[in-house]
């Protein structure tokens, strides 16, 4: 495989796992305010959608699945502690963060197999074409004038 190509594949899987830290980060961000009941249950359902379509086909082993599932709660677990460090400003938060999530996922790349790569690149350009048909479907939102 040339260079260009394990590039394009790192950078999608990228995507693919910013999308699977998304839910979380926005939560433990507004952590000041306690969610309602009802995000509460429609969170987990929406993460297992994006986890199901991009990691669909894949056919992860029971070992890379405890291996991932090790690394999302260690990353996790940092960002849960970055979040109550109150010695650290909101940009500072925001570029650790970002570190924290580019770890996890130049990680999670590693355990996969060139096939899986390939999968996943796969359905993740799929989601996104999904994606952008539903927003071209829907209608320009409007901003209240004040």
């Amino acid at each position: 495989m040339n260079r260009n190509s394990i590039t394009k594949q790192i950078a999608v899987a990228a995507g693919f796992l910013a999308l699977t830290f998304a839910p979380g980060i926005i939560s433990a961000q507004s952590s000041s305010q306690p969610p309602a009941q009802d995000q509460n249950q429609t969170a987990p359902a929406r993460h297992e959608g994006r986890m199901r379509g991009a990691m669909k086909g894949l056919n992860l082993t029971d070992d890379q699945k405890a291996q991932m599932k090790k690394i999302h709660e260690s990353t996790k677990a940092q960002m849960d502690f970055l979040n109550k460090d109150e010695s650290l400003t909101a940009d500072q938060k925001a570029a650790k963060i970002h570190e924290l999530r580019q770890g996890a996922r130049e990680q999670m790349v590693k355990l996969l197999t060139p096939d899986q790569r390939q999968q996943m690149e796969a359905n993740v350009r799929a989601l996104r074409a999904s994606r952008k048909e539903q927003q071209q479907q829907k209608p320009p939102q409007t901003q209240p004038q004040s």
